[in-house]
């Protein structure tokens, strides 16, 4: 059974921080102490720094008190927008280890995204939020996701009150993954902070000349690059009833804009992408719901759900629009099934939730 593989030797690496060999895998630095538990984990040291651990270290079963089966099982669930308690029905396991796991597997998804979604090459990204509640519906709780028109891969994930630093640390973790964040055509609805944001995130900083030598020294300015435009969809709504669409050109040139659209088949400039997903997401996050009491009752658990799905979302799910045909015999189509994080070109299988829970992330501040 897939619950029973486990990555290979050669794919593990030292977890001591201080080590010659931490996080390089394929070293042949690695050997197996001892087999313990139900479970049959590996117990490692590492001839370079004569650490040893556990295979589980720096992994989302590292301390985990219940077989890695029914774990395995609990992240399948919390994946498909089971709630806590109907996976601890289903599961047959207590609500508090439901709890427990379910931050453990949003904080290793996040550190897994981290690790592995850098150097991202991508030039088109839209960027939405998506309105829930935390606690109470008197507290609104927002996710805000960056998604690759072509490859609908999520660049970031955001979660918190809809504000200004809601909308910057969306748009600061997608510059921090992208190989070329200067090289890039962003489109996003009406909100205003996207267009204060872009170009001080994403432009060039300079210091215009002093007038004179008295006083302060004159505030940065921004430039644009000819590589870097941003339009806005803004859309106008009588009560429920949405009356006109307008699309505004907040900053670069429509010469850009344009060849981006062409890029990826679009006839006028849109949202279309991120927005699918916004659907997508209410179905597979438990606290998404539309008109339910689905909610989380604590921010963090709302976070590690957020971070979760979509992670599950990257590099699990098979994505219909990115199916790519296969050389067969002439008469005969085939097709690739393929996922976001495959069509962007991080991996090139389709991963389990199983793999993704297993997978060792080397992080200096992970102890």
């Amino acid at each position: 059974m897939e619950e029973k593989k486990r990555p290979l030797l050669s794919e593990l690496a030292c977890v001591n921080s201080n080590c010659e060999s931490y996080g390089q895998a394929g070293l042949e630095n690695l050997t197996v102490r001892k087999v313990y538990g139900q479970d049959r984990i590996r117990y490692l040291r590492c001839h370079s720094c004569g650490a040893e651990f556990s295979e589980r270290k720096n992994t989302a079963f590292w301390n985990t008190k219940i077989p890695e089966s029914r774990a395995i099982e609990v992240g399948r669930q919390i994946a498909e927008g089971t709630s806590i308690k109907g996976t601890s029905r289903l599961t047959s396991t207590h609500p508090d280890t439901v709890k427990r796991l379910t931050l453990k597997f949003g904080q290793h998804a996040q550190d897994f995204h981290e690790q592995e979604a850098q150097q991202l090459d991508i030039d088109i990204l839209e960027m939405d939020e998506r309105h829930g509640y935390v606690a109470s519906k008197k507290q609104q709780c927002w996710n805000a996701v960056s998604i690759d028109a072509a490859s609908k891969f999520i660049v970031p994930v955001a979660v918190g009150p809809h504000n200004t630093d809601l909308i910057e640390r969306l748009m600061q973790g997608s510059h921090r993954r992208l190989a070329h964040p200067q090289d890039l055509v962003l489109m996003t609805d009406g909100e205003a902070s996207y267009r204060t944001l872009f170009p001080v995130i994403f432009g060039v900083s300079y210091l215009p000349p002093r007038q004179s030598t008295m006083g302060r020294p004159p505030n940065p300015k921004y430039r644009i690059p000819r590589t870097l435009a941003h339009v806005q969809v803004i859309k106008h709504r009588q009560g429920q009833k949405l009356e006109a669409v307008e699309v505004s050109k907040a900053h670069g040139s429509w010469q850009r804009i344009n060849q981006a659209l062409d890029e990826i088949g679009y006839n006028i400039p849109n949202t279309s992408t991120v927005e699918r997903f916004n659907g997508t997401a209410r179905r597979i996050n438990a606290h998404q719901v539309r008109r339910s009491l689905a909610f989380a009752h604590r921010s963090n658990t709302r976070q590690a759900v957020a971070w979760w799905s979509a992670t599950v979302y990257n590099w699990v799910r098979e994505h219909r629009s990115l199916r790519a045909p296969l050389e067969v015999p002439e008469g005969k189509k085939r097709f690739q099934q393929r996922t976001p994080a495959m069509a962007v070109g991080l991996t090139e299988h389709i991963w389990t939730e199983a793999q993704i829970l297993r997978a060792p992330v080397y992080i200096a501040s992970q102890e």
